[in-house]
């Protein structure tokens, strides 16, 4: 899918109940989406789902993940009734260990774009078990064990160069970040910035309470009637360059039209969010 979805799509998306567990159930060939996380356990919720789901739907799935996160990953997997070593065994389920696989490819501490190309080819191509498994789908974490290094360009240009894997091996990819959707540096500077090699963006797991909590921020900050206006206003002028909920594009417009008052709207979305939780 490519990344130009419109606000309007956002809008309907959301409108018509669209959650993350169901993007991630019916992920599909160039979807290429993100996670942000804070939550083990909202990662394990994630990246099962959306292996599981591939299972399922007999597709073929790669993970790369963590030696950690495996572990935490395969008994949730496993009480979601996939037989991980069987279908490991008929090369339906790839495991490859994120920290092992990331140096092969990095040069001066940036990825080496044929290098990483090649080698994710051969990964997708194995994944594919000579024609067995035609759809494939992609997690991995090595974008952000790289962001958690504090190596952010090197991080956004390996997720520029899964969207170009997605698009060449047309596959599914999707990739989780340990960020802060309501960090005022996360929307100012990151969010732009994963809109552009994205085409989905799962910022909370409960979109609902995202919902009430923007809404009441937003009132008040600036009142009930002027919340109204502002609202509809706001999101009839944004374009989005990725599907996400509709508080999120409202965050994300005020925070590019009034970026004081979003300041504040974020602080407050954060405080109300955490404590209906």
């Amino acid at each position: 899918m490519e990344n130009n979805s419109s606000l309007g799509e956002t809008k309907n998306g959301a409108e018509q109940g669209e959650a993350w567990c169901g993007l991630l159930a019916g992920a599909a060939p160039r979807d290429h989406i993100v996670q942000l996380y804070q939550d083990q356990q909202f990662l394990n919720r994630a990246v099962c789902r959306f292996a599981a789901a591939a299972i399922a739907n007999g597709e073929g799935v790669i993970l790369v993940p963590t030696v950690a996160h495996w572990d935490a990953f395969r008994p949730r997997l496993e009480s979601e009734g996939v037989d991980v070593k069987a279908a490991e065994k008929r090369g339906q389920l790839t495991i490859v260990d994120a920290d092992n696989l990331l140096p092969t490819f990095m040069r001066d501490g940036m990825p080496d774009s044929p290098v990483f190309l090649g080698l994710a080819a051969n990964v997708v191509a194995q994944a594919r078990g000579e024609g067995r498994y035609q759809k494939v789908r992609w997690w991995g974490e090595m974008v952000n064990i790289l962001w958690e290094r504090g190596d952010v360009a090197a991080s956004m240009n390996l997720e520029d160069l899964f969207d170009k894997l997605a698009h060449e091996q047309d596959i599914a990819i999707f990739c989780s970040f340990l960020m802060d959707n309501f960090n005022g540096d996360v929307h100012a500077r990151m969010l732009p910035r994963l809109g552009e090699n994205h085409s989905h963006l799962i910022p909370v797991e409960d979109y609902s309470r995202l919902e009430r909590a923007v809404s009441e921020a937003l009132r008040d900050a600036v009142g009930p009637d002027e919340s109204r206006v502002l609202e509809d206003r706001l999101l009839s002028r944004y374009s989005s360059s990725f599907h996400m909920p509709r508080s999120q594009a409202l965050l994300l417009a005020l925070r590019q039209t009034l970026p004081l008052v979003a300041d504040d709207v974020l602080q407050r979305s954060q405080t109300l969010y955490h404590a209906t939780g």
